[in-house]
């Protein structure tokens, strides 16, 4: 689906924003099964198809599920060319995660995503020298943009893994006046009420964690980019249908139901793991019935 650009001062008007309503899945990166985790895209498209079949509306490639900053700089081109083209041929929305890496190959990133069939990019901040405060951060993040071409630019708050505690509120209102294609946030953090000061009209807030979707749709968020609907998005997309219905009883039961299947699978694991326990969960979805028979290797890192 086109978009089209009326570029002022302050922002950037994308025309339908509801390209990116829906879920968005972070997927996962194949690997080979040997000692180095040799880079696998031969299931991309295969992939691509079970996410489609399954409702989701697009994805997010090279993410930190995508163990993104550690691919090397070639590898993560390689990627990010191949779900390009499964985005493509199964109409899926596709985000692309640029950063975690030194700001020379970021913007080398940054200008390959201008040249791919995709519909925006994701940034995560410089992880060594970090910015200092919202200012630094906006300054940053309107380096990286410039060089995206046209392409609809979202900061990754992701405090967590970066420690960057910022008011989010006031990044999105000084990186509007600043970065003419700046669209919103990948919100992966757990205050809601930041998130709710964070929204506003042609502003795009993602919201990541799986185990706040109710909360997330009871707020008024409209997109979901969460691990968790790789494995289970039928249960996901119940939830998203009981909220839209106003069931709240339901959509409560079903919400508790995810998250104690989160809590079995990943978090009763080792802490600082998940991407360990989430990619061997997805291959057990894929090998089992309704599955997309392949296995996306072992994580990289044994985290």
């Amino acid at each position: 689906m086109s978009m089209s650009f009326m570029r002022d001062q302050k922002a950037v008007n994308i025309s339908d924003l509801s390209i990116f309503e829906g879920f968005l899945a972070p997927v996962f990166t194949c690997f080979e099964n040997n000692e180095e985790k040799t880079l696998n895209v031969q299931h991309i498209d295969a992939y691509a198809e079970y996410l489609k079949f399954h409702g989701a509306k697009g994805v997010l490639v090279n993410s930190i599920t995508g163990e993104g900053p550690i691919l090397g700089k070639l590898e993560r081109k390689l990627n990010a060319e191949a779900w390009s083209k499964a985005c493509k041929k199964y109409k899926l929305t596709m985000l692309l995660q640029i950063g975690g890496a030194p700001l020379p190959d970021v913007l080398d990133l940054a200008r390959h995503a201008s040249k791919l069939n995709i519909q925006g990019v994701v940034c995560i901040p410089e992880l060594f020298y970090k910015p200092r405060d919202v200012e630094h951060l906006v300054g940053y993040c309107k380096i990286v943009a410039k060089h995206c071409g046209q392409l609809p630019f979202l900061y990754y708050h992701l405090p967590r893994y970066t420690n960057l505690y910022f008011d989010m509120a006031d990044f999105c209102r000084r990186a509007e006046h600043r970065i003419p294609n700046f669209l919103g946030l990948e919100y992966s953090h757990s205050d809601l009420a930041m998130a709710a000061q964070c929204m506003a009209p042609k502003r795009v807030i993602i919201l990541s964690d799986s185990r706040l979707l109710s909360s997330g749709l009871l707020l008024g968020l409209k997109t979901f980019c969460m691990v968790v609907f790789n494995m289970a998005p039928e249960l996901m997309k119940a939830i998203y249908e009981s909220m839209k219905c106003d069931d709240l009883d339901k959509a409560k039961a079903e919400q508790k139901q995810l998250n104690e299947l989160i809590r079995e699978r990943v978090t009763k694991q080792l802490r600082g793991r998940w991407v360990k326990y989430m990619k061997n969960w997805f291959n057990e979805e894929m090998k089992s019935p309704g599955g997309a028979d392949f296995s996306a290797g072992h994580a990289r890192r044994l985290h």
